[in-house]
């Protein structure tokens, strides 16, 4: 099964989880790159203001042909509920109808869940076939390790 895995990071949590996917599943990685800038304290301010507004943004062009892959894996932080504008953008410029997906986002307290339902209803008709939220990953990387290991152990792809 040839997989990719397509990721959007601001602090890296989320490029560490989706690498570590990658490596254990042998797939192929795209991270996403937001054209703004969110770096610092302003730039997390502004960046959770744009998600809980549901905007888009501006992203470097990636140009992959989605259709060579059987599944694709989604990954993103947890901003304010919600879902990073590029991840956002990618979806709104992107058809994952009929396509495989795997979601998993990095947070570090609550309302995974509302980003996965965000997600569903961005990625209209790709068939979910799986979510998974990863806490406080900059804490303690060898335990996340190990959790994505046996989450994907135990998806059987």
């Amino acid at each position: 099964m040839k997989s990719l895995v397509i990721f959007y990071s601001r602090t890296d949590n989320t490029r560490f989880v989706a690498e570590t996917i990658a490596s254990i599943l042998g797939s192929e990685l795209i991270p996403l790159k937001d054209k703004k800038k969110r770096s610092g304290a302003l730039g997390w301010l502004l960046s959770g203001r744009d998600a809980f507004l549901e905007r888009l943004t501006e992203i470097e062009s990636v140009n992959i042909a989605l259709d060579k892959y059987d599944l694709i894996l989604l990954g993103c932080p947890n901003w304010a509920y919600n879902v990073p504008p590029a991840i956002r953008a990618f979806l709104s410029n992107n058809d994952l109808s009929k396509k495989k997906i795997v979601l998993f986002c990095t947070q570090d307290g609550m309302g995974a869940e509302a980003v996965f339902n965000n997600l569903r209803r961005l990625a209209k008709g790709a068939e979910i076939i799986n979510e998974k939220f990863f806490n406080k990953v900059n804490k303690n990387k060898e335990a996340v390790r190990l959790q994505i290991k046996q989450w994907l152990d135990s998806l059987n792809i």
